[in-house]
């Protein structure tokens, strides 16, 4: 297991996501559960019953309840030592402010933002708590992906934002990289789809998840692609209609 004590500034830290009502809050993590064998912690009602989901005894994603919430998707937060300073970086490149800094009790500050391309995210100060405790493993996140219809001026936004660097495998391709770890890709959006972060998950195998997604009564949207070192698929999730993306980690499968 790839237990996490740190996370540097500029990489993705937590993914949460908000709905609306104690029915969904419960369908959402029966169905996360079913998909990704996560337990959960809940939260109190003075903390909107903020829910983390555990994988092996470590979190790796939240869950809470907020009857203002106009969209149950997936919301990616990236680590920084200083929020102050990297919140008026961020809107110095362009970025407009959604929620300005708050502090969580003891456990950190954050922020909401909206990138230049219109997407969503979030940064973390991380007091007593620094994010995930697990990745790159199964049932844990293991790759972000941002899309919007211009990636070119996206990446540019997040190279000057974290500092870091970008590669480019192809001219399709963009990568964001901390040193020699890439952490997110840089793509062009689907036609319709509004820019945003999309948290990538590692599962077992394609197929169990297809099974899962079916039988709760969710639609698979891409069965299989490949991507380097790995495959994705993609499915609309049955409690919120949210798409979401999973990775398949380990050997390939074998082919039916």
């Amino acid at each position: 297991m790839t237990t996490l004590s740190k996370i540097d500034d500029g990489i993705p830290c937590w993914v949460d996501s908000m709905v609306t009502s104690q029915e969904l809050h419960h369908d959402r993590r029966a169905f996360l559960s079913a998909l990704f064998d996560w337990t959960w912690q809940e939260g109190a009602p003075e903390t909107g019953y903020y829910a983390l989901a555990m994988a092996n005894g470590q979190p790796v994603m939240g869950l809470g309840i907020f009857d203002g919430a106009t969209t149950a998707a997936f919301q990616t937060y990236f680590s920084t030592s200083d929020i102050e300073g990297t919140v008026a970086r961020a809107m110095g490149l362009g970025a407009s402010s959604v929620m300005p800094v708050m502090q969580v009790m003891d456990l950190g500050k954050m922020a909401m933002l909206i990138d230049p391309e219109g997407a969503t995210f979030g940064f973390w100060e991380p007091g007593t708590f620094h994010g995930f405790g697990v990745a790159y493993e199964e049932n844990a996140p293991g790759w972000f992906d941002h899309v919007s219809p211009d990636p070119a001026r996206a990446a540019e936004f997040y190279l000057q934002l974290s500092g870091h660097d970008l590669e480019s495998p192809d001219p399709e391709m963009r990568v964001l990289k901390n040193g020699d770890q890439w952490y997110a890709s840089i793509s062009d959006s689907p036609i319709g789809e509004p820019p945003q972060w999309r948290p990538i998950y590692v599962v077992d195998s394609l197929k169990r998840v297809h099974e899962i997604v079916r039988r709760h009564g969710g639609t698979v949207l891409i069965e299989e692609m490949p991507v380097p070192g790995s495959a994705i698929s993609v499915f609309i999730e049955p409690t919120n209609g949210t798409t979401m993306t999973v990775m398949r980690g380990g050997q390939p499968e074998q082919a039916e």
